[in-house]
This record gives structure tokens, sequence and C-alpha cells, in this order.
């Protein structure tokens, strides 16, 4: 149960073991191409870079998911989802404030690039607090990934899938 609006050490374990069930393990062994998607509860489309994009500020957004490793996320031991081995999902500009695009940039880890993977479905960033958010409850193609206060929408409710 949440009750400060942060989950529990117990809770973050439970997660973490549930992540580890489903064959997914942090960074450090293996190959980090070979992490998960991040699938919207809403829409069924998974977290995307652009056009496989490598650079600095990208915003991910929603997009059909297949079979790319611009859909696949490492969940390292330090909080960071990381794409591509060295890039890291990242609240822009060290943003705490409703509607900071979440992007990529290079692992350097400060708390705008850890995150929260929550029993509830949420994904809440360390820093800002404020949830993974499917902009305007978008489901369509495109649709960019923002940060907003927790609100208990499906457009703020994600799965990890292999």
């Amino acid at each position: 149960m949440l009750t400060s609006g942060y989950p529990t050490a117990a809770t973050e374990d439970a997660v973490q073991a549930n992540i580890a069930a489903a064959g997914y393990a942090p960074a450090g062994g293996g190959n980090p191409q070979q992490g998960v998607q991040i699938v919207g509860g809403q829409s069924g489309r998974c977290v995307d870079v652009p056009n496989g994009s490598t650079t600095n500020g990208t915003q991910v957004q929603l997009w059909d998911c297949g079979s790319g490793t611009n859909q696949r996320w490492t969940y390292t031991s330090g909080k960071q989802l990381q794409v591509y081995g060295n890039k890291c999902l990242d609240a822009n500009g060290q943003g705490t404030s409703n509607g900071t695009q979440v992007i990529i940039w290079d692992c350097n880890g400060q708390a705008n690039q850890q995150w929260n993977v929550n029993s509830n479905g949420t994904v809440t960033g360390v820093q800002s607090g404020l949830c993974l958010d499917a902009n305007a409850a978008g489901t369509a193609n495109g649709t960019k990934i923002i940060l907003l206060p927790c609100n208990g929408g499906t457009n703020q409710q994600w799965s990890l899938r292999s």
C-alpha cells in the first residue's frame, strides 16, 4: 500500500523479484539490447525511440511494438532504463514540472535518469516523483511521452514484456 506516494523497500523488492522472474536482469550481465519492451496499458504500444535515433534529446513516443533495439530497455541496478546499452531514459533538463519531456541522453547516473518501476504499473521519476504519461491520454503512433502527476489513468500504466 502506498501512503506517501512512494513505494516501500518491500514493494520495490517485490517488483524486482517479478522482473527477475520474467527473465529480465539488470545490466552488467548479458547484452543490454536483450532488454524488455515497455508497453502502454491503454494503447498496447511500446515506448519507442523515433527512427532508431541515438541523438541526445530525442523525445520518446508510443509506437507499434516491433523487434527493434529502439524499443528494448534494460532496467539497471542503478534504476536506469537503458536503450542501446549507453543511452538512458531522461527527464529533459532535469525537469520536475508537469509536461516535462521524456528523452534519451547519454547515461550519467543523475537522478533525472533514475526510475521506479512500481507494482501498481506506474513508472515514476526518482527526482520528480512524476509518472511516465502518454500525452493527452493518446494511444496513436507518435504520441509523446511526458511526465505528469500520477492520476491512476491507464495512459500511465506500463508493463514490461520480454
